[in-house]
């Protein structure tokens, strides 16, 4: 019993190995791409908890009458100065997954272009030597057909008489 891929063609087999290539480095960049934004939200999410930890800790452990807001470990200046940092990485992210997109797209669009276009090709010649063959073999059995035409003596008997 034959495999699937002993089924293909040659050019549906460069077509298929060509997809598969640029899907799978497609997935990689996206996978690569998701875990560098989950790092940045780890990073971030930490600092966010370490910052809300410690001003919860302050609140609840200095007398009400000695806290003073240049004293807390939470100032809205550096939160800012976070949020901002957490944006430029996550756009980072970003624009790094762009770059990759577009380069893994120049290096393999080509490549899946050429094999698309062998496969339509082959698509082409196989769909033409299937229409001659048909055609001969119609044209076969027409003519075998005309070789086995009734006898004329049959042809030219009255209706009830072709015995």
């Amino acid at each position: 019993m034959n495999s699937f891929v002993e089924t293909l063609s040659p050019a549906a087999q460069n077509h298929a190995s060509a997809r598969i290539d640029y899907y799978t480095d497609l997935s990689q960049a996206v996978l690569g791409s998701l875990r560098k934004l989950a790092e940045v939200n780890v990073q971030f999410s930490r600092e966010a908890l370490d910052d809300t930890t410690a001003a919860v800790r302050y609140l609840l452990l200095t007398a009400p009458d000695e806290r003073r807001v240049e004293n807390a470990p939470l100032q809205a200046g550096e939160t800012l100065q976070k949020l901002q940092a957490y944006h430029q990485r996550v756009a980072q992210v970003v624009t790094d997954f762009q770059a990759d997109i577009s380069q893994i797209a120049q290096e393999h669009v080509p490549q899946t272009t050429r094999t698309a276009s062998e496969l339509a090709d082959a698509g082409r010649q196989a769909a033409n030597k299937h229409l001659i063959d048909e055609a001969s073999r119609f044209a076969a059995i027409a003519q075998q057909n005309q070789a086995f035409q009734a006898p004329a003596s049959m042809q030219n008997a009255p209706e009830g008489n072709k015995n």
